[in-house]
């Protein structure tokens, strides 16, 4: 399988924040070339790139994504063609067009600014030249058509419409077509275009279609404002080669995709770009969904697929809701992209039957505040998932986070999953299996994670952070909570975890237990005790009673980890089966200050080795299936010691780590 990189995103990320900038960016062509690149940018394990270097070559070279005419929502009436639909005729005023008017059809044919205004049962058909610009106005206009597109754009060279402000106009169409060319099948949405088109202004659009697609352009849609309410029996918005929106505000419900590019051929088309507005979405299938590249630099999202989170593809039963199919292109995913998707900005309430957040290549998130519940996984990547910055709550996911190689960096991240917390190359364990819609395909490596900034809270019912291959640390905050079954542990890798910096803390079961690599350059503290209930507090204290850390699970434990820049060489006392009283703080368990009472066990120790193990009776050896802190790799795990495979992933007990064949 092709690896993806950022290439492709930092291009599309660019151009949008040169755009809102007022600066010029790529043309299509040159943007075309960065989204192919997408595809062969690279083949290492932890795919980057400068963003910084791309960013500065793509300011030297110059185009616009938006033009002039784009952007320009003025006319002069003077030299405009005013057609007023009253009384069930056409009243054509103005010479600088050509507009002709039989049997219910107005047809455009030259270039020029047509202004359209009151109701027509019948249909605007625009066929010029492909050398021919036409500026459409809707000034309170209401086109309804039983039998085809109230708006068919057959050719111009680019077409603009222009919602007036103050305006409501409305399009509705029927059920069923009639085709000139019945194989062609089209117009297939109520406002169509062969050809380029742009829409903006400050007015209102409402559209019915109940044929098939809202608003679709067989080639270029550019949006930079208005009104929107589409309901559509298949797509809302649809751009082919690409789509890219400024700003607007948008209400799309839709029995398919509600908004998509949808050109897989073509080298260098199918991207979206989103940099500003408004959306409420509900979709049976996909919500926003770019065939290549997908970037989002701000907005306002409230996206729900195929009745949420509560409608899991993860249940086994291989659907959601009305979007249930067979196909192997079933889909249900709120945000989804099939080669990169880059996120720096805006809000999102995410309620989704599959991923909320998904690329077949590579993610990249460097801002933003996320709401996200999720009957899937929270933001899952085929290849390469890097978060930088943001804001992120997985309040319900099947697996929280979850990519071949993942690259947590920054951000502020709370994990609510059923099954894996953050999940390295999942792919190869059950969290792949059943055959159910979208389930998760990856490459041959083993997968990594790796954490150098941040703050990671996570609560699994399977384990807390799981890597097929290696796990490395060197800074930021981990909290985990759980598992409480002894088939999962707080920690799962296959062949090492080294730490060397950063704030590592773990509370879960002991049968399966992991725990940093003997050749960790920072330190670390395993202590086992007897079941532990949910809300009594372990503290890790110097001899002298000054405290390292003190923390207050969320859920029933037998086995703490605690890894810190602060555990160095000397004496220390571990006390548990209490309570903190008048902390100076709580976050999320973690406490400082106050006093500890009511506790059931104390226990000194020195530290001994880089990885120290305690118990009630002090200095222990390691216990459980997972605990030597070597990983499972390079075949020094046999069967559990119990002699039984039952409710263990086959990686958790084949030697070697090796996998039977999964299905894709």
């Amino acid at each position: 399988m092709k690896k993806y990189s950022f290439t492709n995103t930092f291009a599309v990320f660019c151009l949008a924040a040169l755009l809102l900038a007022g600066c010029s960016s790529p043309g299509s062509s040159e943007v075309g070339s960065m989204v192919s690149n997408a595809e062969t940018a690279s083949n290492s394990n932890t795919a980057k790139v400068t963003s910084e270097i791309q960013t500065q070559e793509l300011a030297q070279s110059a185009g616009s994504l938006f033009s002039s005419k784009d952007l320009d929502t003025s006319w002069d009436t003077s030299n405009a063609v005013s057609i007023d639909f009253s009384g069930g005729e056409a009243k054509i005023s103005g010479t600088n067009g050509a507009a002709a008017f039989r049997d219910g059809i107005l047809t455009i044919s030259k270039a020029g600014t047509y202004i359209l205004s009151s109701s027509l049962n019948g249909s605007i058909i625009v066929e010029a030249s492909k050398n021919d610009f036409i500026h459409l106005v809707l000034n309170g206009v209401e086109i309804t058509c039983e039998n085809s597109a109230p708006i068919n754009i057959r050719q111009a060279d680019k077409v603009v419409i222009t919602l007036a402000d103050g305006t409501e106009n409305k399009l509705v169409d029927g059920a069923v077509y009639q085709y000139d060319d019945p194989d062609a099948e089209e117009p297939s949405a109520a406002l169509f275009s062969k050809d380029d088109l742009s829409l903006n202004g400050n007015g209102s659009l409402t559209i019915q279609a109940n044929h098939n697609n809202g608003i679709q352009s067989k080639d270029d849609l550019r949006i930079s404002g208005g009104n929107y309410s589409i309901t559509a029996a298949k797509n809302g918005i649809v751009g082919k080669d690409s789509l890219v929106i400024s700003d607007g505000s948008f209400t799309i419900s839709a029995e398919n995709d509600a908004m998509k590019s949808t050109n897989d051929k073509d080298e260098g088309k199918g991207y979206l770009t989103i940099n500003g507005g408004n959306y409420l979405i509900t979709s049976q299938s996909d919500g926003i969904q770019a065939e290549t590249a997908l970037s989002i630099t701000g907005g306002n999202f409230e996206i729900t697929t195929a009745g949420g989170s509560g409608n899991s593809s993860s249940n086994g039963k291989g659907m959601w809701g009305s979007a249930a199919s067979s196909s192997d292109e079933a889909s249900a995913k709120g945000i989804k992209a099939g080669q990169a998707i880059q996120i720096s900005g805006g809000e999102y309430l995410l309620n989704t039957s599959d991923d909320s957040v998904h690329s077949n290549g590579s993610i990249e998130i460097t801002g933003g505040a996320f709401q996200i519940s999720s009957g899937d996984d929270g933001v899952h990547a085929d290849e390469l998932l890097t978060i930088k910055d943001g804001e992120i709550n997985i309040a319900q996911s099947y697996e929280g986070l979850e990519a071949l190689d993942i690259d947590l960096e920054g951000g502020t991240v709370y994990i609510s999953a059923s099954d894996d917390g953050v999940n390295a190359a999942g792919g190869r364990d059950n969290s792949s299996m059943g055959g159910r819609p979208g389930q998760n395909s990856f490459g041959g490596s083993m997968g990594s994670l790796s954490i150098s900034g941040g703050y990671y809270f996570v609560d699994a019912n399977g384990d807390g952070l799981d890597s097929n291959g290696t796990i490395d640390m060197s800074g930021g905050t981990v909290l985990v909570n759980g598992p409480e079954d002894n088939g999962n542990g707080a920690l799962d890798y296959d062949s090492s975890f080294l730490i060397s910096g950063g704030v590592l803390i773990t509370a879960g079961s002991s049968g399966m237990a992991q725990v940093t690599s003997s050749e960790s350059a920072q330190n670390t503290v395993v202590y086992y005790l007897p079941s532990a209930e949910s809300g009594t507090a372990v503290r890790l204290e110097k001899a002298d009673g000054t405290e390292i850390y003190s923390f207050t699970p969320s859920k029933k434990y037998s086995c703490i980890l605690i890894s810190s820049p602060e555990i160095v060489q000397g004496d220390y006392t571990i006390k548990s089966g209490g309570i903190i009283v008048n902390a100076h703080s709580i976050k999320d368990g973690v406490s400082t200050g106050g006093n500890y009472e009511a506790e059931s066990s104390s226990v000194s120790f020195s530290l001994k080795d880089s990885v120290t193990y305690v118990d009630s009776n002090g200095i222990t050896q390691a216990r459980g299936f997972g605990g030597f802190g070597g990983g499972r790799g390079h075949g020094e795990m046999g069967a559990p010691p119990d002699g039984s495979f039952e409710g263990k992933k086959h990686k958790d007990w084949m030697p070697g780590g090796e996998m039977p064949p999964q299905p894709n």
